[in-house]
């Protein structure tokens, strides 16, 4: 009677061995850079509203948050102000870093007309 609970118990551990999955590896790390205006800023969740242009290989032109987790990176920006940086994601998660401002591109001249 004991030999068969022995077999069930082995067997039982086997299985539950097997279902055992490894650990998710940690998710890659991607740089992208952006460039576009300060729209507005939310201080109190550290997020920079940004009309920008394609992001290559990671999102179309629009007007997004973007979060800045680094306080010297935060402290540069300002309403209004064109800006290039850098955008981490990371998984599910992405951020704003490396951020220069630039000057506005000048308007065009007007053409002469003949």
């Amino acid at each position: 009677m004991n030999a068969p609970r022995f077999v069930l118990a082995a067997l039982l551990s086997v299985l539950l061995i097997g279902c055992v999955s490894k650990p998710a590896p940690p998710p890659t790390e991607k740089r992208h850079e952006i460039r576009g205006e300060v729209m507005r800023l939310n201080a109190k969740d550290k997020v920079a509203i940004i009309k920008h242009g394609e992001i290559k290989d990671f999102m179309e032109a629009m007007t997004m948050g973007f979060e800045v987790r680094e306080e010297a990176q935060w402290a540069k920006l300002r309403e209004g102000m064109q800006l290039k940086g850098t955008i981490i994601e990371r998984g599910p998660d992405y951020w704003l870093t490396a951020i220069e401002e630039v000057p506005a591109a000048a308007p065009a001249a007007p053409q002469e007309t003949k």
